[in-house]
């Protein structure tokens, strides 16, 4: 069943793209898709397809104020405590952090807040702690700039605060020793696509070659580039960079923790960015969920063999128990939102209550009912406190899911996030206020519920070519902010189609295009939605026949085109990302 309208888009900006073609050899696909996305001179389009091997690090600003802040607390001796995230970023970061701390021979422990008990970043009572434990600076990463009460705590209690954190800052800073954020900063110093970890490793790096010891980034790429993918930044420029590198590291040059994450994974090279996306960064993520993160952070840290193999053991095992309890909930909310809209009250910001469903967990499951009808859709479940429900938000790129909270604070006991993601606490009685309110606040800000797929060009199955892949390979690693070409043709003849998958849940087609060109591809939309959505377009005994391999009917589609390898043959597949009957 298509739970929601799309509206295909024309990515292609006319040009004459010969030069480009001429100058680098290109196909006129590549060039022209080269063209529409912007970079039309040869420098820019030499920079983009074959960047410098040696990333140049940027330094930020405030670089040379957290140098002489951290020497200073060096100098003086005493303990460092290094406060960070639940998530890959965090944890990551505080590695970075807590390594290069160690290198210069600082006395550091560090705290990763628990989900559930903590909450986000540097609280109150870990400001007290760490006064009472001894601890004298005090370094936060990944997290921070909005800790103005936590920070002014520590102050007061005579602690060094230093703030490293990438987030947007609120009305006011902290008031600490040193406060670096790329967001802060104005013009040619401000970044907005770059991790917590980035930041970390970036000022730590200047820290170490103070001390000449220098190259710091260079060997953490792949550390990098696993942060950078995973917080989502956006892959333009530097960002680019920094997982083109990472993504291009032998594993046997990885930090050991993150191999032996790698070899319990039965992962092979060469890596991709669903490496690090999908399998290696989840297994982080899901300690913050379902237990502690500090197994991230010692995973990294740690110098024992049999240590590491236990730990990554255990982050595959807890990734698996994550994934099904979010796999059982997701078609929990799903069913839910089917419900509710098809039973008549088709909200266009969906708001869900699932009792059993661990908060920790929330925010997957939220994230894949919006994706199911494509509507900003908040999770409510209940939470350890009488009386108030715990919430997460997962919003589309039309309607700023912030602004709405703002503009209605005083539904919360507390909320927090940015556009596209929040998280909430609210009153158990103001529930159906808080669904009323989201749904003003939707057509207020004229939002949309129809989602608009750009596509590159329509390409016939005869001009892909394994050539082809391998520019469009150049053109990468994608992800948000440089999206995978993607290509469309129309009058396609799904001759079969097979479902595969554990549950049977995908399909493996066979299509022929209008010239007679034949291809094999992979559909990952759900099968039974293609199969319903086929049989009330084209009849059941034409549905019987492109089960049985002897389909006539003609679809439109959109498809990626990759390389495919099997017993020694290399081929061209396609992807289909799309469909109309």
């Amino acid at each position: 069943m298509r739970r929601y309208e799309e509206d295909w888009m024309s990515a292609w900006r006319s040009g004459d793209v010969t030069e480009l073609m001429n100058r680098f050899g290109i196909s006129n696909i590549c060039a022209r898709i080269l063209w529409s996305r912007g970079f039309r001179t040869p420098e820019e389009v030499s920079a983009f397809l074959y960047p410098k091997d040696k990333i140049d690090w940027p330094r930020l600003a405030g670089t040379d104020e957290y140098v002489r802040v951290m020497r200073e607390a060096l100098a003086e001796g005493g303990r460092f405590r290094v406060i960070g995230d639940y998530d890959v970023d965090g944890v990551t970061g505080t590695y970075l952090c807590v390594t290069a701390l160690r290198l210069l021979g600082a006395e550091v422990d560090y705290r990763i807040p628990d989900r559930v008990a903590d909450g986000y970043g540097i609280s109150e009572e870990m400001v007290r702690n760490a006064a009472q434990e001894g601890i004298r600076t005090i370094v936060t990463v990944d997290n921070g700039i909005a800790a103005v009460k936590q920070c002014a705590l520590a102050k007061e209690l005579g602690l060094r605060v230093v703030v490293t954190d990438h987030h947007d800052p609120q009305e006011h800073l902290p008031v600490a020793d040193c406060v670096i954020d790329p967001k802060v900063a104005e013009g040619s110093d401000r970044y907005d696509n770059i991790c917590g970890a980035v930041v970390a490793a970036l000022l730590n790096d200047a820290l170490l070659a103070s001390e000449g010891m220098n190259g710091y980034c260079d060997h953490m790429t792949e550390i990098l580039a696993l942060a950078t993918l995973c917080d989502v930044m956006e892959l333009s420029g530097f960002a680019r960079d920094i997982l083109r590198k990472g993504l291009s590291r032998p594993v046997r040059e990885w930090n050991p923790g993150l191999r032996a994450l790698f070899e319990a994974n039965e992962l092979n090279e060469p890596i991709r960015p669903y490496t690090f996306g999908f399998v290696l960064g989840p297994c982080i993520n899901a300690l913050g969920r379902l237990e502690t993160a500090d197994y991230g952070v010692e995973l990294l840290l740690s110098d024992d063999d049999r240590l590491r193999r236990e730990y990554a053991a255990r982050m595959v095992e807890v990734n698996r128990r994550r994934r099904e309890q979010s796999d059982f909930y997701t078609k929990e909310a799903i069913r839910l939102a089917d419900s509710m809209i098809l039973g008549g009250k088709d909200d266009p910001v969906l708001v869900l209550y699932l009792p059993g469903c661990h908060e920790s967990i929330a925010g997957i499951v939220c994230g894949k009912a919006r994706e199911a009808w494509n509507r900003p859709a908040f999770l409510l479940t209940d939470s350890s406190e009488e009386g108030l429900l715990k919430g997460s938000g997962r919003s589309t790129e039309s309607f700023s899911m912030i602004d709405a909270l703002n503009r209605r604070a005083e539904l919360f006991v507390k909320y927090g996030g940015h556009p596209m993601a929040a998280g909430l606490t609210i009153k158990a009685d103001d529930v159906e206020a808080f669904r009323s309110a989201m749904n003003e606040e939707f057509s207020s800000q004229g939002a949309s519920l129809r989602l608009e797929r750009k596509i590159d060009l329509e390409v016939p199955f005869a001009e892909l070519s394994l050539s082809l892949i391998s520019e469009i390979e150049r053109m990468g690693p994608f992800g948000k902010g440089n999206r995978e070409p993607l290509f469309a043709l129309r009058n396609v003849t799904v001759q079969s189609a097979r479902r595969v998958g554990v549950e049977g849940q995908y399909l493996a087609l066979r299509l022929r295009d209008s010239a007679g060109t034949e291809i094999r591809g992979m559909c990952f939309a759900d099968a039974g939605d293609f199969l319903d959505g086929f049989r009330e377009a084209f009849g059941e005994r034409e549905t019987d026949n492109v089960l049985c391999g002897r389909g006539s009917s003609k679809i439109t589609i959109l498809y990626t085109a990759r390389e495919n390898r099997f017993n020694d043959r290399v081929s061209v597949e396609i992807e289909v990302k799309g469909y109309r009957f």
